[in-house]
């Protein structure tokens, strides 16, 4: 259920100075991005998510005697234009002597980008609901760079992006649609949804990065999660494209929300409202037999399992609907890897209770 967003990559100068060479011309710093997998299998073109969503880069450089450090990008515009990354506005060219940090975030912000110091990247009061699907990334920092290096496929500064927040997603399927009884009559069902929403979710909260040991990797809290604040709200799922549920088809459940990481309380909940539908068919056809008009099911998010949404996780919820009072069958009956479950029957429990002895003393006249 939880796995770690692949997408990430390289940025990387196009052309290498070589710095032993002193009469070779001087060349600019143009970026190049390049897809790699968590394998980090090579790949040859950027996702096509990200060609239109420039990034901001910013660069230090450290010369041979300390005085000579300057900042050398702040914020720089970084745009894919004639097939390479470059900066949009200025022009830097590898410098002969000394070494440039780099850190790059995406996507690029004139004013309200993460605060980026040489030592910690910070965003604050950060509202996922007023900035609906923005994927923040912050990248490993690439400390050190004299020349372009070829590290995991373009030659060029080697920086990696990570996801700053979570997404979640969700499919649904019936749990079964029909079954037969050892007495030989059927019962199916069908069931319209007319609302899938999660319950005080957070949408606003800081995050700050500081970085590690190494002086490349960014130390997340030990939580994995953004500090929230403000009032939580609904997240509500579009469910304008799913169909009545009449068989166990799964169903994906509107596009994946971009989420801010936190951890969960007993007050998150996923709450549905849905519409059953029970046939029955006792030999003559399957007849409606009873309808449950929108009613109101839920169950909490929190789970042994699932404590909260953690930053870089991409979380798909693969609901189970059953569509009656259900018991789990304690083995997979699909073949889905998840344990099934089944109808529960209506069984009774008989017993007589004693009599009540009364006794009554009374006199008759006539």
């Amino acid at each position: 259920m939880w796995n770690v967003l692949a997408a990430a990559f390289a940025v990387a100068g196009m052309v290498a100075c070589a710095r032993a060479e002193m009469d070779a011309p001087d060349r600019t710093i143009s970026f190049q991005v390049a897809n790699v997998s968590a394998a980090m299998t090579r790949a040859d073109a950027t996702p096509a998510e990200y060609l239109n969503t420039p990034f901001g880069a910013y660069a230090w450089y450290k010369g041979d005697d300390p005085a000579e450090n300057v900042d050398f990008m702040t914020n720089e515009k970084v745009i894919f234009y004639d097939n390479v990354w470059r900066t949009a506005e200025t022009t830097y060219y590898w410098p002969k002597g000394g070494a440039l940090d780099f850190i790059c975030y995406s996507p690029y912000s004139a004013n309200e980008g993460p605060v980026v110091k040489e030592n910690r990247i910070s965003w604050y009061n950060w509202s996922t609901a007023d900035n609906a699907g923005v994927d923040l990334m912050y990248a490993t920092k690439a400390p050190g760079m004299t020349a372009p290096v070829t590290t995991y496929y373009y030659k060029g500064v080697p920086t990696l992006f990570h996801h700053a927040l979570a997404r979640v997603g969700m499919n649904l399927r019936l749990a079964y649609d029909e079954v037969t009884a050892p007495t030989g009559d059927k019962t199916r069902w069908d069931v319209t949804i007319h609302s899938i929403k999660f319950s005080n979710i957070y949408t606003r909260g800081s995050l700050t990065l500081n970085l590690g040991q190494d002086g490349k990797e960014w130390v997340k809290p030990d939580s994995n999660a953004w500090t929230v604040s403000g009032t939580p709200a609904e997240m509500v799922f579009d469910i304008s494209q799913l169909p009545t549920l009449e068989n166990t088809d799964v169903h994906e459940i509107g596009t994946p929300f971009i989420v801010l990481p936190q951890t969960f309380g007993t007050e998150q909940k996923i709450v549905m409202e849905v519409t059953i539908h029970t046939y029955r068919d006792t030999g003559a056809g399957y007849k409606l037999f009873l309808t449950e008009d929108h009613v109101r099911i839920g169950a909490k998010l929190k789970t042994s399992a699932v404590e909260g949404w953690g930053i870089n996780q991409n979380i798909t919820y693969n609901i189970i609907l059953a569509p009656c009072l259900a018991e789990n069958a304690g083995v997979d009956l699909d073949g889905d890897g998840i344990e099934d479950q089944v109808p529960t029957v209506v069984y009774f429990d008989p017993a007589v209770n004693d009599w009540e002895n009364i006794e009554q003393t009374t006199s008759i006249f006539f």
